[in-house]
């Protein structure tokens, strides 16, 4: 168990340990190097975190989060493509900047039971859920036409999508690079749309898309 809030420290060492797993790779990173990177003893940063496990889980809340933070903007835009697009794009560049952790997760699954409990919650459970209401929310609105097997699948290729996604790109892609990279996959997410977009929105849905031409 954490013995503190999250205070300035202790969100450094959650962004330190972020930097170091994207730019190494979370399994040879060990706590002795976030503390080093840090300039702090491990006994501090023992005091906020028992264990690298404990700094990955608050990773992947934090990681969680910002997916669903994304989504959330997304339906309270959800009668705009453009806005639905935009929220696209900042979730990719999310997934990105935990790029580590999507990789990482069948591995981490096998050494940490808690945090593969968690993604069955959260992951599966919270994010499926608002994706699913984004999707009730356009059909609702008629941009999409499809019945609830269409719906229910749809959920399941986006998320299968965002996240093997982040395979594609090599671990220190340029800022260029990502910016392409990102368009690509945003394309993808747009193209498991594009049979179900209904006539009336035809036209500012092919617009969307031209972006990622």
């Amino acid at each position: 168990m954490r013995k503190s809030v999250q205070s300035e420290t202790f969100n450094k060492i959650v962004e330190a340990s972020l930097q170091l797993f994207n730019q190494e790779g979370e399994r040879v990173i060990t706590t002795n190097h976030i503390a080093e990177r840090m300039n702090i003893s491990t006994g501090k940063l023992y005091y906020h975190f028992r264990n690298k496990e404990e700094i990955i889980n608050e990773l992947y809340q934090r990681y969680v989060k910002g997916m669903a933070d994304q989504l959330s903007a997304a339906l309270s835009h959800s009668n705009s493509i453009e806005a639905m697009v935009m929220a696209m794009e900042k979730t990719l560049r999310h997934i990105w900047s935990f790029r580590f952790l999507p990789k990482s997760l069948p591995s981490l699954f096998c050494i940490n039971p808690q945090l593969e409990e968690e993604h069955q919650q959260l992951s599966r459970g919270q994010l499926n859920g608002k994706l699913g209401q984004l999707f009730t929310r356009l059909r609702e609105q008629g941009m999409i036409l499809v019945d609830d097997q269409q719906l229910s699948h749809l959920v399941q290729h986006f998320q299968m999508v965002q996240t093997g996604w982040i395979s594609t790109i090599k671990q220190n892609a340029s800022a260029a690079e990502l910016d392409k990279l990102v368009q690509n996959g945003c394309r993808s997410l747009m193209y498991l749309l594009t049979p179900y977009v209904s006539p009336r929105f035809q036209s500012p849905f092919e617009r969307a898309c031209a972006r990622f031409a």
